[in-house]
């Protein structure tokens, strides 16, 4: 069954798109309302499974890289993976640091040094 919104993405009766790996053949259109919705999963991080999180990346550069695509769809693939790195990074720093606490170090770089007065200057 279909969900409303999902139109473009999931039919009804199940069949899935070609960049997942079924027998679809979406018009531009179609293409462009399935990069704004995934794009908009991207930026306000839906809950996404993980088939298509795997499946996405292709997608996007599939479209970013094909000169027959208009600039449009290009550049909205494009902003999707621009997104899908960002979110990445983040995860990965925020990872990093929750490791760090875990082992007893530090998280940040401070360095301590003493504080002189200098009247006259620097």
């Amino acid at each position: 069954m279909s969900r409303q919104g999902d139109s473009d993405i999931v039919k009804a009766d199940d069949s899935k798109p070609e960049w997942l790996g079924g027998q679809g053949a979406p018009t531009d259109a179609h293409v462009r309302e399935s990069l704004r919705l995934i794009h908009s999963a991207v930026k306000n991080q839906w809950d996404i499974p993980s088939e298509w999180k795997n499946a996405l990346p292709r997608l996007c550069l599939k479209i970013a890289l094909d000169e027959n695509k208009g600039d449009r769809e290009r550049l909205r693939a494009t902003e999707i993976l621009r997104a899908m790195s960002r979110d990445n990074l983040d995860a990965l720093q925020v990872l990093d640091k929750i490791e760090r606490l875990d082992g007893g170090e530090a998280t940040e770089r401070i360095e301590l040094a003493p504080i002189t007065w200098k009247p006259n200057g620097p």
